[in-house]
């Protein structure tokens, strides 16, 4: 295939720069994103896409050069909508309380685009592109963790020698796989009683636990 024109590339680059143009990617990505989640990653072709949004192979490419760029704009779209979600908090100066709020935050912003990442764990075993995708999906999710645990441990809630990074890291591991059995593998929970347990979990690894009990 021919390489896209000057004017494709500067859209491609720059983005649409007229409300039609806007709507036409919007469309384009809901449209892929459907596909993406009714036939998966392999089996879905650029031809699906177009067909699916109603509109020709040249429009797709005027914004996109592949069907693994279409899949990477779709899944940053997911994580904006995953964060703008988990950015509204309970205001409570109780700790248990702020911990559970942070775990039911999360599991409510995982559970309507838990296919989508199921697909990102999927294609980031066979790409390395799009495992560097997955692996800075997690990042964003592990510094917002962090940052939280900084701000907790600097108001003399846990543990004073809590190692933030490397808890940031294993209690994030905990929720995204536990979310991931629950969501994508279709493993049946009670929902409370695991956002419960998961809430207990966090607390001890914060060194809450021993203090409450």
């Amino acid at each position: 295939m021919p390489g896209p024109t000057e004017v494709q590339q500067a859209r491609r680059d720059q983005g649409p720069v007229t409300d039609r143009g806007a709507l036409r990617k919007e469309g384009l990505l809901v449209a892929a994103r459907r596909v993406f989640e009714t036939k998966g990653f392999v089996d879905t072709r650029v031809s699906d896409i177009v067909k699916e949004a109603k509109v020709s192979h040249g429009t797709f490419y005027t914004y996109f050069d592949t069907k693994e760029a279409v899949f990477t704009a779709v899944a940053h779209r997911v994580i904006e909508e995953m964060l703008a979600s988990m950015a509204i908090t309970i205001p409570s100066a109780d700790f248990h309380l702020r911990v559970r709020d942070s775990v039911r935050r999360f599991v409510l912003a995982y559970r309507p685009h838990a296919t989508m990442i199921g697909l990102m764990e999927q294609v980031g075993l066979f790409s390395p592109e799009l495992r560097q995708l997955r692996l800075d999906v997690r990042e964003t999710f592990v510094r917002r963790t962090e940052r939280g645990l900084t701000r907790m441990k600097d108001q003399g809630l846990t543990d004073p020698d809590l190692d933030v990074e490397y808890t940031a890291e294993s209690l994030g591991a905990m929720l995204e796989y536990v979310c991931y059995v629950w969501f994508s593998l279709k493993r049946e929970f009670e929902e409370e009683r695991l956002i419960d347990a998961l809430t207990a979990i966090w607390e001890r690894a914060l060194g809450q636990g021993a203090a409450n009990s």
